[in-house]
């Protein structure tokens, strides 16, 4: 499958050269780093992604979101992740919402 992520191309590889590594792709699907996944191609990569590396990067998109607390870029442009090993994807509880656009406020007494 082709895909649309280039410009993240030149983040992972200064992440590599700066010492992580990405995790590679099962037997059979593709050179990588980008896995093909059921919500879209998405980099894992072995190591915390150092941020100030991937900000340096020249050229790419101002779009790119950096975010720190989840280890994880995502480009809004071609919507792809590019994850650290300490990502967890958040949830309606952190984003204080439900599914249904239900307002979660916080329990006063803890």
């Amino acid at each position: 499958m082709e895909h649309t992520n280039y410009h993240l191309e030149a983040v992972v590889d200064a992440l590599v050269r700066a010492g992580n590594r990405f995790s590679p792709l099962p037997p059979g699907n593709g050179p990588g780093p980008f896995w093909s996944t059921q919500g879209g191609p998405v980099c894992y990569m072995e190591a915390p992604i150092d941020f100030a590396v991937a900000r340096a990067v020249p050229d790419q998109p101002a779009e790119l979101e950096f975010y720190e607390a989840t280890d994880s870029i995502f480009c809004p442009l071609c919507w792809t992740p590019i994850n650290g090993p300490g990502y967890r994807a958040p949830t309606v509880w952190d984003l204080g919402q439900m599914t249904l656009g239900v307002k979660v406020e916080p329990d006063p007494e803890k």
